[in-house]
């Protein structure tokens, strides 16, 4: 394994782990409750190994003996001593962490790409009612013009936003007919929410810094954490539009419930994994009705900006010394 990009691979698991360290313990310190202060820091976190790791890695005076025997906190170096059937600890520790890696974003790379390829019939127009349902919500998030819905023609239920240049509401009929008034407008606040904050262009965006990372656990752990910080987002902009906490809830059970958990890992072990997985979508799921039936969306920090520079400056600074 060729030095300097093992040191590369290395480094990048490990500063992502001191990152993530740092922020979550940050986030407890601080009491942060906001969703979009635990999505912005979270993104600092994982913007280390994809912008600083490289700088550093690449610094002559961090690969000398005296930085590393004087001025580290943590390295890696001294992995490479200890062996096990002839490898060094560091070259297994690093293909060990890039096998889980993988996995981890083969796990949620197969849903997205098997919900392309599904097969969803001809969009159907939405009735005036639904058109002026959906222009009402979008009117309360500050979306001009309102986004287009559209209905499929399946009896599965789904509720969901797609596109970027051109973003749509999509809901099948068997959603429609799942969902009673309220909840349905709920749903359908939670959904232009997401749009209002730009999130299928983020989701593409992490999806493409995960990839870039593909061999890194931490990253992709990351990268989870901040999909359900934006969904957490929606449902504080969504009920605060729609008026009905308790109806989201009760929206994101039943169709939670009639999707059945989600597909099957397309994996020779996924059957292994499809109840391990189902389980923790079920209990993000109720983690989300819970916060929902609290009570109202916790408020933004007055120094949330504050933060945020301090973790921007004080995360890589650390990071010089963690080879």
């Amino acid at each position: 394994m060729p030095g300097r990009w093992a040191d590369l691979a290395e480094q990048s698991i490990v500063h992502a782990l001191v990152a993530a360290l740092v922020v979550e313990a940050l986030l407890r310190v601080w009491r942060i409750e906001s969703p979009r202060d635990r999505l912005i820091l979270r993104l600092m976190a994982l913007l280390q190994p994809l912008l600083v790791t490289p700088v550093l890695v690449f610094l002559p005076w961090r690969s000398e003996d005296e930085f590393h025997d004087s001025w580290t906190l943590f390295s890696g170096r001294h992995w490479e001593e200890l062996r096990l059937l002839g490898v060094s600890l560091f070259d297994l520790f690093v293909l060990a962490m890039a096998s889980i890696g993988l996995l981890l974003f083969l796990l949620d790379l197969w849903p997205l790409l098997r919900g392309r390829r599904r097969a969803r019939g001809a969009p159907e127009l939405p009735t005036a009612a639904q058109e002026a349902e959906v222009a009402e919500l979008a009117r309360g998030l500050g979306l001009h013009p309102a986004p287009p819905l559209r209905l499929l023609p399946l009896d599965a239920p789904a509720l969901f936003c797609a596109g970027i240049r051109r973003p749509t509401i999509l809901v099948s009929h068997g959603a429609l007919a799942l969902l009673d008034g309220a909840e349905r407008r709920a749903a359908l606040a939670h959904e232009l929410a997401h749009l209002a904050g730009r999130d299928p262009l983020v989701s593409w965006l992490l999806m493409g810094v995960r990839a870039l990372l593909f061999f890194n656990p931490v990253a992709q752990v990351l990268a989870r954490a901040m999909a359900r910080e934006s969904e957490r987002r929606a449902d504080d902009s969504g009920s605060s539009v729609s008026g009905d906490r308790l109806a989201l809830a009760s929206a994101l059970l039943r169709l939670h419930r009639a999707s059945g958990g989600g597909p099957r890992p397309p994996l020779p072990f996924g059957a292994s994994l499809e109840e391990p997985l189902r389980r923790a979508r079920s209990r993000d799921v109720e983690l989300r009705c819970r916060r929902l039936l609290d009570g109202p969306a916790p408020a933004r920090s007055p120094v949330a900006g504050l933060r945020v520079a301090l973790v921007a400056l004080a995360v890589p600074i650390l990071l010089v010394f963690v080879t």
